[in-house]
């Protein structure tokens, strides 16, 4: 039995429905709550509810159109935590990293948030699984969460972290690991992350909540740790990658995808226009002290300005406090560098200055599609905190690495400075290879003669709905015409005037990868889209479809693929799998897609999770 399947009573592919604990929404995700919450009449919720305000500012600190739309979510919130009885917590940071120090989790507590990196929560013992927003309106209803025992990938840590390398490092040589050569993690697809093995030892609760933050841009369902003391407990032979801590170099994830992760000095001298510190990813203490490193006052007690405009936003507010006492704050303050309060906005470019046409930003944050921080034509490259220390104060990504600072001397046998962690030169070769499959660039070819949308390579909630777009709307906007101009906005403008009923999408692997965006679905939903077929779905994405009736199916034969041109025509029947393609020359091909579980054809059938309970459905 694994641990993913102890921990839900059931075997790997058994549907069941889980009993929650607590629930978790946010400021920004909220409002995409209130139509399901509207129709499906809830006046009071099942389980316990937690509304944690870490995604905006305060009104005072945004103009125009920006401030105006915090202000609406100001009042949607206190609509809700008075409708709901809902803990809110404000002012104390990002979710993923304040809700185990609010009293609010115990170990095995079964979480559902509306934010999809709730699978960090994992590392503080917490079972947290992510939901679009009417699978959170039906568990606020129900307090239940209806889906399938996933698979188990195996993640078995050995070593420790060298002391100049972080748990970014690590999260992103993992991403690297589960590509396993390929364009996208397709090892982890679907799948619970169990870490396991030797090397949890060495890291703090902090650095495993990095490590499980991973979780979603793996494509994966969740993430559990087997605690220590249990570590070498048989468990059934499972799918297992190993991750050696101490060979932990620093990577980069080079702009457009997560895990297109290749050695930092890949783009060695690459000039860049701003530096972004912060996230649940990124922001922790242990990065922006590593972030700090390449401030550090020079022979003459000088410290260095930043050669770009840099901002930091630390994950908590405790890590604020705590680098404050350190003076590490003053030193950022003299370095030039600007500093936020701890929340997510910055994330997603809102309230700190979008980035412009063709800059190049390096940031420690979790995601880089296409306009996730600003302009389409923007590059965004994922590193650690002292890659990102090194691109703020010199204006370039970083070259190859000489002696870094306090360490170990990489050419000696041993280390100068006693009780250094850094490993041998004989050290192996880290799991973070040159990236020899690289993503392709997202694409949308509209349909010809036929009812086939072809996507090419993999896209994105942000390709789906970006989350603003100026002159357009913002991604939790409820308005139909907004999210119909919204979708597939940066790779197809002319979707907007294009009749897309009827459509079928066809994608490729890695399909519907990245934030919990209800727009993301409503918006085909809005255009007329009646079905997606893909080689791999994200899970978070295939449930929420589900859950608005939108039928989301897996097909892996590849010559369906070479066949779903413009010019064809495809119909998919959700319960059985399938899938009927006639080509432009009028003949017909059979394939056999994946079939939805009993419950999921149900709620496909019955037009979308609402319709389902309302009309009695089991949940």
């Amino acid at each position: 039995m694994t641990e993913i399947e102890r921990r839900l009573g059931a075997p790997e592919g058994a549907e069941i429905s889980l009993p929650l604990d607590l629930i978790v929404t946010d400021d920004w995700t909220t409002p995409a709550l209130l139509a399901p919450l509207r129709k499906l009449r809830i006046r009071d919720a099942a389980v316990p509810v937690a509304f944690v305000h870490d995604h905006t500012r305060e009104p005072s600190a945004y103009r125009g159109a920006d401030a105006r739309k915090v202000r609406r979510l100001r009042r949607v919130r206190d609509a809700f935590v008075r409708r709901f009885g809902a803990t809110l917590i404000e002012g104390r940071g990002i979710q993923h990293h304040v809700l185990h120090g609010a009293g609010l989790l115990r170990p095995g507590v079964r979480v559902l948030a509306n934010d999809s990196h709730a699978p960090t929560l994992g590392a503080y013992g917490a079972l947290a699984f992510a939901g679009q927003p009417t699978t959170v309106a039906a568990a606020l209803r129900t307090g239940r969460l209806p889906l399938r025992v996933p698979p188990t990938l195996r993640v078995r840590l050995t070593g420790a972290l060298p002391s100049d390398r972080t748990a970014r490092d690590a999260s992103l040589a993992l991403l690297n690991r589960v590509r396993d050569g390929g364009p996208v993690p397709r090892l982890a697809t679907g799948a619970a992350l169990e870490f396991t093995g030797p090397g949890l030892r060495n890291l703090s609760p902090e650095q495993r909540a990095v490590l499980a933050n991973a979780a979603p841009e793996a494509l994966a369902v969740t993430a559990v740790f087997v605690d220590d003391a249990t570590t070498d407990t048989p468990h059934r032979t499972v799918p297992e990658v190993e991750l050696n801590l101490a060979a932990v170099r620093a990577g980069l994830a080079r702009s457009g995808h997560a895990a297109d992760v290749v050695p930092a000095d890949t783009l060695a001298g690459t000039p860049d226009d701003r530096v972004f510190v912060g996230t649940c990813a990124g922001g922790t203490e242990a990065e922006i002290r590593a972030f700090a490193a390449a401030f550090a006052p020079g022979p003459d007690g000088r410290i260095p300005r930043a050669a770009v405009p840099t901002v930091v936003a630390p994950a908590s507010r405790k890590v604020e406090e705590r680098l404050g006492r350190d003076g590490l704050l003053d030193r950022l303050d003299a370095a030039g560098v600007r500093r936020l309060p701890p929340g997510c906005g910055p994330c997603f470019g809102f309230g700190v200055g979008r980035l412009r046409p063709n800059e190049v930003a390096v940031a420690t944050a979790n995601r880089n599609g296409v306009g996730r921080m600003g302009d389409p034509s923007a590059q965004v490259h994922l590193v650690g905190g002292r890659p990102a220390g090194l691109a703020a104060r010199d204006g370039r990504i970083p070259g190859p690495e000489g002696p870094p600072p306090d360490a170990c001397v990489r050419a000696a046998a041993t280390c100068d400075a006693p009780g250094t962690d850094a490993p041998r030169p004989d050290a192996p070769v880290p799991p973070v290879s040159p990236g020899r499959a690289r993503p392709p660039r997202p694409r949308a070819v509209p349909p010809a003669a036929g009812n086939v949308l072809r996507l090419h390579g993999p896209v994105t909630t942000d390709d789906l709905a970006p989350s603003s777009v100026p002159g357009v709307g913002t991604s939790n906007d409820a308005d139909p015409a907004v999210l119909r101009r919204l979708l597939l906005h940066h790779l197809a403008p002319d979707l907007a005037e294009r009749d897309l009923r009827g459509t079928v999408v066809v994608a490729d692997h890695g399909f519907g990868a990245g934030s919990n965006r209800a727009s993301s679905v409503r918006a085909l939903a809005v255009a007329g889209v009646t079905a997606v077929i893909a080689r791999g779905v994200a899970p978070l994405y295939a449930a929420g479809a589900r859950d608005e009736g939108l039928p989301v199916l897996e097909l892996h034969d590849p010559r369906f693929y070479a066949m779903a041109t413009p010019d064809a025509r495809v119909v998919a029947d959700a319960r059985t799998g399938a899938v009927t393609l006639t080509d432009a020359t009028g003949a017909t091909h059979r394939f056999a897609a994946v079939p939805l579980g009993p419950r999921a054809s149900a709620i496909a059938e019955a037009g979308g999770t609402v319709q389902y309970l309302l009309a009695g459905g089991a949940w």
